[in-house]
This record gives structure tokens, sequence and C-alpha cells, in this order.
């Protein structure tokens, strides 16, 4: 069985972002109100909308940095070789060797950023951490989402990270 990662794909995990976004609708209002309120960030032009975007594309850079270097990292530590790239406007991380990773170790590679950057922007909870918080959690989406269709796997499936997306084998 293989997961292409096409368009489709990605407007179910835009639909995804939206409808977490929409769970959490509280603290996001929370994180929002804290960043345009703030005396501690500096805006540059008196549009809040624009202000917002500005802030947002520069801690996407180190976010995404960030969170894929984390994913490297534990391909690594489960022994795999590492490849990172963008496709389109994407980052990512893709495991190169072709060999097949457990599934349970494949959705802790997925997982990981996820959990660290959480983790981390919650102990130095601030104005600036809630809204990297609110950036990785969108970005991540795509990590959600395969980490959810791998959930439904046979525990005995073993995943193969392609560049088009995961190739699933029986072990």
């Amino acid at each position: 069985m293989t997961l292409k990662i096409s368009w489709r794909v990605h407007a179910i995990c835009i639909l995804l972002g939206i409808v977490i976004l929409e769970c959490f609708d509280g603290i996001v209002d929370n994180i929002l109100g804290n960043v345009f309120l703030s005396p501690m960030i500096w805006f540059p032009t008196k549009f809040v909308i624009l202000n917002f975007y500005m802030y947002a594309l520069l801690l996407m850079v180190p976010i995404v940095l960030v969170h894929e270097g984390i994913h490297g990292l534990v391909f690594k530590i489960f022994g795999g070789k590492v490849k990172f790239g963008f496709k389109g406007i994407y980052a990512y991380t893709m495991e190169t060797s072709g060999k097949p990773i457990e599934r349970v170790k494949f959705i802790i590679i997925l997982l990981s950023p996820l959990i660290v950057i959480t983790t981390v922007c919650l102990i130095f909870f601030n104005v600036v951490t809630g809204l990297i918080l609110l950036l990785n959690l969108i970005g991540a989406t795509g990590d959600i989402y395969m980490t959810l269709f791998l959930a439904g796997c046979d525990r005995n499936t073993k995943v193969i990270d392609r560049i088009y997306g995961l190739d699933l084998v029986k072990a």
C-alpha cells in the first residue's frame, strides 16, 4: 500500500489545521490577543494583520529548520540516513536508505517535532513561544495526518519513506 502526498492530502491537512485551531479556539484567541496587546513586541506598521503576517513569516524559517532537524535527528537515532529538501513551498526530511522502519518508530519520528517544540514552548511560555507553538502546530498537520493514517494500519506494518510519500509493507 502507498500513501502519496498529493494536493488532495495537502487540502486535507489545511482542513485538519482549521479543525485543530477551532478545537483550541480559546487558547488561540488568547495567544493572538497577547501578541497584539504585548508591549514587548515592536510593531513595524500600523496594520495589525500585516504585523502578524510579518512575524509569522519571520518565525516560520527557524521553526521549520528546527522542526525538520528534529525529524532528521530521530531518523538518525533509529539508524536511518537523512536528506533534507524542499518540494514546492514545503520543507521535508526524508529517510534515504530505503530500509523499512517499524510503524511505531515512524510514528515517533513523525510526532517528535510536535512534542519537543510544544514542550519547550510550554516550559518557557511567553508571547513569542505561544506564537511559535501555534505556528508549529499548524505546520505539523501533515505529520498528524500521516500518524492518523499509520495508526489505522496493521501493527506489523513497516514504512519506507519515499519522495512521493510512504510505501507500506507487511513485516
